[in-house]
């Protein structure tokens, strides 16, 4: 089981994205605005954090390395899960220091293939 953090500005993708995690045993904290998912992020500590690139006080794209640079290299790895799709996007993710990429919308099985694989390498 892991402490997952969840920035996610529209409800019912984060309620979906919750039960999916939690399906599989993780405790989730969730934030619908980037600044408060970052300092969540500063209190809780969480093992990995979900980021979605569109939230309506922060683009979650500047938001990333902010996180990287406040939580330090002990910091969670995060997986950026956003509708902006296709390999531009991976890449700016990768560059911007995310550890992994889910595209909105995806599959439950997808979703937990992603936040496993990453949590083996990092956690």
């Amino acid at each position: 089981m892991a402490i997952v953090l969840l920035i996610e500005d529209d409800q019912q993708n984060a309620d979906m994205t919750i039960r999916i995690l939690q399906s599989a045993n993780h405790q989730v904290i969730h934030s619908l605005r980037g600044f408060e998912g970052a300092r969540l992020a500063r209190r809780q500590r969480p093992d990995v954090a979900l980021v979605d690139f569109d939230l309506p006080d922060v683009d979650g794209r500047a938001l990333i390395p902010i996180l990287k640079s406040q939580l330090g290299p002990h910091g969670p790895p995060i997986i950026a899960v956003t509708a902006r799709t296709g390999v531009v996007e991976m890449r700016m993710a990768e560059q911007i220091g995310c550890d992994g990429f889910v595209s909105k919308p995806f599959m439950p099985d997808d979703l937990l293939q992603v936040v496993e694989e990453v949590l083996k390498r990092y956690v």
